[in-house]
Order: structure tokens, then sequence, then C-alpha cells
């Protein structure tokens, strides 16, 4: 009897033990982290880092499967870290809550950080303030997706919380970068 006790103790601590490792769990309460770029360029012209993420308003991004249309995630309050100094975002813009990889979101171009310059009930008047550049959405994408596809899920929520970075700019500024296609 004790053999059979201690073999079923066994047993489930290896199970248990399997589960805690196992990297092929999809977390619907992932986020994805937006954090400033390592790479500072020190001017008055921009807002400081933690700033951007204080006043950031949404995230605004295009997407050619939906022309025309301006794609939007908003930042509520709880989803400004400044603790950390991210940006917030739920991790099923990437995969969502049944475990399938979504392309709404990383498959995005022209990513603007924007704030709101008017109060709140009044009609909106944005303000660039920060972009994510297409050379890190692209690098972010197929990282993510290989992990995605080998099953690596540790991977995959690894990434959420580092590939993507934002760099302060101006409206002005980044318009200017879009044109020379640099953005």
């Amino acid at each position: 009897m004790r053999t059979i006790i201690l073999a079923t103790a066994i047993l489930l601590t290896v199970i248990s033990c399997s589960k805690e490792d196992n990297p092929s769990t999809v977390d619907p309460n992932a986020m994805i982290s937006i954090r400033p770029t390592a790479t500072k360029t020190k001017t008055s012209q921009y807002l400081p880092d933690i700033e951007i993420v204080r006043q950031a308003y949404d995230l605004n991004f295009r997407h050619d499967d939906f022309p025309g249309a301006n794609m939007r995630r908003g930042f509520i309050d709880a989803h400004k870290d400044t603790a950390n100094v991210r940006l917030l975002m739920w991790g099923t813009d990437i995969i969502d809550q049944d475990g399938n990889y979504v392309t709404e979101f990383i498959d995005g171009k022209d990513f603007i950080i924007r704030r709101n310059l008017v109060p709140s009930g009044q009609d909106p008047i944005y303000d660039t303030i920060a972009f994510i550049p297409q050379s890190v959405i692209i690098a972010a994408r197929a990282q993510i997706f290989e992990a995605y596809q080998s099953g690596n899920f540790d991977a995959v929520y690894s990434l959420f919380d580092t590939a993507f970075t934002f760099h302060p700019t101006t409206g002005e500024e980044w318009r200017a970068l879009k044109e020379q296609g640099n953005n």
C-alpha cells in the first residue's frame, strides 16, 4: 500500500512539474509592453519617456486589410505602467484567448502614440508624441510568429515584454520620416 501511495505521489509531482515547465500554455491575461527605446537622443523638443507613458491617449496605426481605416488601441490608466516606464496592451491582440495567432495589430504599420490636447468630453485634438518604428514591428512579428509556430509560449510572452519599443517624436518629424520611408 505504501508503495502505491509513494508511486502515486511521485507521479503527481512529475505531472505537476511538467505542467509548470510546459511552454505551450496560452495565457489570456498576458500583456504586451511598449517600452522606450534604449538609445536616447536628449533634446527638449520631445517629451521625456515617463511623460509619454503618462500622456499617451492611444496607439494609432494602419492595416492594409482595412483600407482607409485608422486602427487604434486606447490607453487607460491601468495600462500606463509609470513605475516601469511602459505602456501595456492585451496579449490577445496577437494571441487570442483560444491560442490563435491574430494579425490585426502585428501586421499593422505606421504606429504612432498620441496624446489628446483637450479635456475629456470635447472633440479630441491629437498630438503625435512617439512612434514604433516599422523595423521594430517587422522584427517582433518574425520572432513572435516563429516562437508561436514552435509552440513556445514562454518565448512568445517574453517577446511580448521586450520586443516593442517607442521613440519620442513630433508629428512633423514623424511625417517627414514616413515620407522618407524611415518610419
